[in-house]
């Protein structure tokens, strides 16, 4: 249960990390130094990252599949290969063969859980977890304006750039008063 809960987790961050080439919003606060930035950010990010999804609802449907995956692989089907009640004679072409039934199961157990959906839902509660931390620590959110998007893209995601150009950003008082939420 725990591999399927870090899996969620560590999919719903590389998924977040993925889309924060060009975000919509950011968090600032006016007049923040940049190491007291970086660390907070930081810090926030680890608070997230360690959230423990057991019992959410992403959690138990992923677990509910994993289950019904396993038992579909380890289900015996030779009573239904040899007849009913597993004593008439086998049929030579019965059309069954357990190999793809099992398959069969497994893609129907994989759909159930709608793993998009529910990596999805892991990406919100983190994502939640991370915005309640930065409003603690005193951080606003605020809308990027295009062409400060358009900068942004020219950055590589971990670029000193980058991370430079988000803080002036972040930093600036009239910034966050023009482009507050």
């Amino acid at each position: 249960m725990r591999i399927l809960i870090a899996l969620a987790a560590a999919a719903a961050l590389a998924s977040a990390a993925g889309a924060a080439n060009a975000p919509q919003t950011s968090w600032g606060k006016p007049g923040v130094s940049f190491d007291d930035y970086r660390t907070d950010a930081t810090l926030c990010l680890r608070e997230a990252a360690g959230l423990d999804l057991t019992g959410t609802e992403p959690a138990n449907a992923l677990v509910l599949a994993s289950r019904r995956m396993a038992a579909g692989e380890t289900n015996d089907y030779s009573p239904t290969v040899a007849g009913a009640s597993g004593t008439g004679p086998p049929t030579t072409n019965s059309g069954f063969d357990p190999a793809i039934e099992a398959a069969t199961r497994m893609q129907q157990a994989r759909m159930a859980a709608r793993p998009d959906l529910r990596i999805r839902q892991a990406r919100e509660i983190l994502q939640r977890r991370l915005d309640r931390c930065l409003a603690g620590r005193g951080y606003q959110r605020f809308r990027l304006t295009d062409d400060q998007r358009r900068q942004l893209r020219r950055y590589p995601e971990r670029a000193a750039e980058r991370q430079t150009f988000l803080y002036s950003l972040a930093s600036d008082p009239q910034v966050l008063a023009a482009q507050g939420e």
